[in-house]
């Protein structure tokens, strides 16, 4: 389980390196109009725009790490579902709102996403963990509504929730495998393959 923090830590470590990067945003970030650079789609959830970008989100990926700890999730799904919620999970909206791409927030709601199912060892209801985080996720959203802010907050808010529920599919996904895999390999030694 400390492994976790292990992981967590070399992944700051990267953000922290990537911060000081001259001019991170504009060489690594995932923009509309430099698609045709394919290393963006790597790149850009490891840059972050300011300081306070890269603090909240050090700080985001601690609180996880640490909770991961102590619900005991194996490193191997953290891992998984955090980098790909990281990767994956901001594509199919930035591909339809067209917007700028940076930051590991989508990969800390992934890891929030795993979390919310893995509650369910210690008889916690996932739908109402769902539902909280769903109405947090917007809440800067209901805030600026009506204000200049609104168009920025609402593409924020969705790209964190399309993380989040990325994070919960992905995993539900791995264990989905994982339990199929598991079957078989006890049928198996059982002897009663075909």
């Amino acid at each position: 389980m400390k492994k976790i923090l292990v992981f967590s830590l070399a992944l700051i470590l990267i953000y922290v390196g990537v911060f000081f990067v001259p001019g991170r945003v504009e060489r690594l970030s995932l923009m509309p109009d430099k698609i045709t650079e394919a290393w963006r789609f790597l790149t850009y959830s490891f840059v972050h725009l300011d300081i306070m970008h890269l603090i909240e989100n050090i700080a985001g990926l601690t609180l996880i790490a640490l909770i991961a700890v102590e619900l005991r999730i194996a490193l191997g799904d953290f891992s998984s579902v955090y980098l790909s919620s990281g990767f994956l999970s901001v594509i199919p909206l930035w591909f339809m709102m067209s917007f700028t791409a940076l930051g590991a927030s989508n990969a800390i709601f992934g890891g929030f996403g795993l979390i919310s199912q893995e509650t369910r060892k210690f008889g916690v209801k996932v739908w109402i963990i769902i539902l909280i985080a769903t109405l947090l996720i917007f809440m800067k959203s209901f805030f600026a509504i009506g204000t200049g802010e609104f168009s920025s907050a609402i593409k924020q808010s969705l790209s964190h929730f399309f993380g989040f529920m990325f994070g919960i599919c992905f995993f539900f996904l791995i264990s989905k495998i994982r339990s199929i895999s598991m079957n078989k390999k006890r049928s198996v030694l059982r002897g009663d393959y075909r």
